[in-house]
């Protein structure tokens, strides 16, 4: 089920990344009226390898404090100057209708009148996938020629180079399960091999930093800590040759965590010249980078050689797929924490309005560290009475038969007709929030979303029910419940004589506690950007 709710919390990855990059470049002096303006960042493609995605962006920025209402936007990418040494197709698209003729890709907004918003509106996303071609000479250069058009206003302007890099392959490693005693803190292993043919001249880590407090110790001068933590190693990697940082990071887990909680320390491995595009793609979203480190600097060194390789120049990762950096470590105890699903019996006369909560609750031991570890949230699939309509729901849960949020959000409609709901401790992701928002769910404490419900008539047609650990995933995510057996929880419907006068009881077992749970703000929006572009995710709707 969790595989479903991520899907559902996501949307489109399109969408998300472009909350991601909404603010990349900065927004310049706004005009008179409205402007358009478009980014593409530079690439390097190896010859003959993986295909390299870029995205895109087009804004149009609205001056004042007063909405708009302005016509279609226009954006076309002639790739004829790279044409001898890259091919270059459109791979995805957000809010715009496009074509391809010739070299010519021409795309148009979707709807024929934007209601722009003051400041910074974005109208759409074209991913370009761009390839090398056999053949390409090394250094080899060419130019992407954009322009952007809003209505019959002048065309804006803007070019890109794609270049043919060294092909080189930077491997992460996998550092498996590693079960660690809470409260204690332990290293972090940071390795990365140079699996290619070429040296490899400097290496950047990028590893997310969106758990709060996991990271202790010393921080270094050549990284800097902010939702990433990232590492610049300036030392050539040897063909054939593992590496390790010369000073681990170390982690650290609560004392009182639940034991079983799960956390992945991951990132990714690129080439001074690959980060240098992530960069360019989202450079200015506040709080990614964050500051220096105040230690002394960390170096890479070398665990045993397998051999040497030829000097080379300039560089890119041909082959990204193994670039991810990832260990799974696991609070170790005797007993794994209980929870229990709280289900409710919702009490009135038809129309009533009847505000209720269900969730779950944490039997203990141990607390539950959503902001922290990842398979400590059971989620929760709920199955609404057809003695009820959903009139109400909480911001954590969306209705199962929507697939994506439209720009118009849902229809009310539909959400009032949906009886089944999946709901995360997990918030949904936004642009105008991108922190994380913390929360755990105490011994004793439950995590409950508010819903309101309108009773019918037909109130003795079956029970609802609220299901909590329906996750499928893979072992390593392996839920902490260690009792199954109270995992589900009944909705009934009780009609009274005199209704509840329209008034909105709260009803519901445990209706009077309060959920701690706040969620952890998933960093897919930035490592999500960094890893699409490389194409280690794919889009889906």
């Amino acid at each position: 089920m969790r595989r479903n709710l991520k899907r559902l919390l996501s949307g489109s990855a399109v969408a998300l990344l472009a909350a991601a990059a909404v603010a990349v470049p900065s927004t310049p002096a706004l005009a008179a009226g409205p402007a358009v303006r478009l980014h593409f960042p530079g690439l390097t493609v190896a010859a003959g390898t993986e295909n390299k995605l870029g995205l895109v962006h087009t804004w149009v920025d609205v001056p004042g404090t007063k909405p708009v209402v302005a016509g279609k936007v226009t954006v076309t990418v002639d790739t004829a100057d790279v044409d001898d040494i890259a091919t270059v197709t459109m791979d995805e698209k957000r809010g715009l209708r496009c074509d391809q003729a010739g070299t010519v890709i021409t795309c148009e907004t979707l709807d024929p009148q934007l209601s722009l918003h003051p400041g910074a509106n974005m109208v759409g996303v074209v991913v370009l996938s761009v390839r090398g071609k056999n053949g390409a000479a090394l250094g080899a250069d060419g130019q992407l020629a954009f322009t952007a058009r809003l209505d019959d206003g002048p065309a804006v302007a803007f070019r890109s180079t794609v270049a043919i890099g060294e092909k080189v392959d930077l491997a992460g490693s996998f550092g498996g399960r590693v079960t660690v005693d809470p409260g204690k803190s332990f290293p972090a292993p940071m390795r990365t091999t140079n699996d290619g043919p070429n040296p490899v001249k400097g290496a950047v880590l990028e590893l997310g930093n969106d758990k709060p407090g996991l990271l202790v110790g010393e921080t270094y001068s050549n990284c800097t800590y902010g939702r990433l933590v990232v590492c610049t190693f300036t030392e050539e990697l040897a063909t054939g040759t593992t590496y390790e940082m010369s000073k681990p990071m170390h982690v650290k887990v609560p004392a009182d965590a639940a034991v079983g909680s799960s956390l992945s320390v991951f990132g990714s491995w690129s080439t001074l010249s690959d980060w240098k595009e992530d960069l360019e793609s989202w450079d200015n979203v506040g709080g990614i980078i964050g500051k220096k480190g105040t230690g002394g600097p960390v170096s890479l060194r070398a665990v045993p050689k397998k051999g040497k390789g030829a000097r080379a120049a300039g560089q890119v990762d041909a082959y990204p797929g193994n670039n991810i950096q990832d260990t799974t470590f696991t609070v170790g105890g005797k007993r794994r924490p209980d929870l229990a699903a709280i289900g409710a019996t919702v009490t009135g006369a038809k129309g009533d309005q009847v505000k209720t909560r269900i969730g779950y609750k944490n039997n203990g031991p141990g607390v539950l560290y959503h902001d922290i570890f990842n398979n400590v949230d059971p989620d929760a699939h709920i199955f609404v009475p057809a003695g009820l309509n959903v009139t109400h729901a909480d911001g954590r849960c969306y209705p199962t038969h929507v697939g994506a949020a439209s720009s118009s959000g849902f229809q009310e409609k539909t959400v009032k007709r949906s009886h089944e709901w999946l709901c995360s401790t997990v918030p949904p992701m936004s642009a105008a929030d991108p922190s994380p928002t913390g929360g755990k769910t105490g011994v004793g404490a439950s995590t409950l979303y508010d819903f309101t419900f309108e009773i019918l008539d037909n109130t003795s047609a079956g029970t609802g029910e609220v299901r909590i650990n329906e996750d499928p995933d893979h072992e390593r995510f392996r839920l902490v419940d260690r009792d199954p057996g109270n995992d589900k929880a009944k909705i009934t419907v009780r009609a009274s004589s005199g209704g509840s006068g329209g008034g909105l009881p709260i009803t519901g077992a445990n209706a009077g506690l309060l959920g701690a749970a706040g969620g952890a703000l998933l960093l897919a929006g930035v490592l999500g950007l960094m890893l699409v572009r490389r194409r280690r995710l794919r889009f889906t709707a």
